[in-house]
């Protein structure tokens, strides 16, 4: 079995619900899959113990079609290629680069 890097974000206990929560995050090849995880414990459970049943209840999440996540893709267009921008800055850009190619 492959390990995973993940990241643990805030953990913060939900007294309604009597259960810790955070967004878990895994950094794979593909990229970054965010999910929102629940760990059903006491509040007096030790935060070694609750972030390992977060961890693990997010990687049983993964795979369920209706679980909360969030992917972010690595840029597989290049370094050199810039996400188009809209509004303001989108005109600034694409009037200065229509100059720069009739000064060249």
């Amino acid at each position: 079995m492959t390990s995973t890097p993940t990241q643990l974000g805030e953990v913060t206990y939900n007294a309604a619900e009597q259960r810790f929560e955070a967004l878990v995050t895994f950094h794979t090849d593909r990229g970054r899959v965010r999910v929102a995880s629940f760990f059903d414990a006491p509040m007096s459970t030790g935060y070694d113990s609750a972030a390992r049943g977060l961890k693990t209840q997010a990687m049983r999440m993964l795979d369920k079609p209706d679980a909360l996540q969030s992917r972010l893709r690595t840029n597989s267009v290049g370094p050199d290629r810039e996400r188009p921008r809209s509004g303001f800055l989108g005109w600034l850009t694409a009037r200065r680069q229509r100059a720069e190619q009739r000064a060249a």
